[in-house]
């Protein structure tokens, strides 16, 4: 079991993968099941880094519209005021959560990253863990694990091999990952499968190494 409820996964990589109408239909689970309006805001804010503006703007509309029927008032805010964009803050935030998440293997990873791209490596610690993934409306556990679904369902190994790790350097069980693959079976699609098998794969790889150390 996960402390991240499967309509949340669902609604997450349906939004990832173009999937309007299993993305309203996790949403209203989402809301039926007393996941929160800035819970689901903020895993859908998330999405731009993994999946793109596309999947963030097309769910968090969806999400809009999903709470306007529900008569949810209209002076109640979806979200907090947006932090003032302050890149050293953000740096230094962000370094701190990919030091966690990473733990021994962030220097190589931030000199392998700065060697392909200066560029891309700083905006990965100030977009994507300082100002994106360092926000406190998600438990960075939750984050990680929505990520796993994620790049799970988009099939960016590398990636997935990193997230994996990261969701367990940062609390998560190896159960708790497999049951957020698992949940991807809602998924008709065959590439899934195949994405769901390789996914279980790694996380083998990546426990078995962990209990040799």
């Amino acid at each position: 079991m996960t402390e991240v409820p499967s309509a949340m996964i669902h609604a997450v990589v349906a939004a990832a993968l173009n999937q309007p109408i299993i993305l309203t239909r996790a949403i209203d689970e989402a809301l039926d099941n007393n996941v929160l309006e800035n819970e689901l805001y903020e895993a859908f804010l998330q999405t731009y880094l993994f999946a793109g503006f596309p999947a963030a703007l097309e769910s968090l509309s969806a999400l809009a519209t999903a709470i306007r029927h529900r008569h949810i008032s209209s002076n109640k805010p979806l979200h907090r005021p947006t932090e003032l964009y302050d890149i050293e803050h953000f740096s230094q935030r962000g370094t701190e959560l990919c030091q966690s998440i990473y733990t021994t293997t962030y220097q190589k990873m931030r000199q392998n990253l700065s060697d392909i791209s200066p560029e891309l490596s700083e905006w990965m610690i100030v977009e994507g863990y300082g100002k994106t993934l360092s926000r406190d409306e998600l438990p960075i556990k939750t984050r990680e694990l929505l990520i796993v679904a994620v790049l799970t369902a988009l099939g960016w190994g590398n990636q997935l091999h990193s997230h994996l790790r990261g969701a367990l350097n940062v609390g998560a069980s190896a159960e708790e990952c497999r049951t957020v693959i698992a949940a991807l079976d809602i998924f008709p699609q065959n590439f899934i499968r195949l994405r769901q098998e390789d996914a279980l794969r790694l996380l083998t790889t990546i426990t078995s190494k962990k209990s040799m150390v």
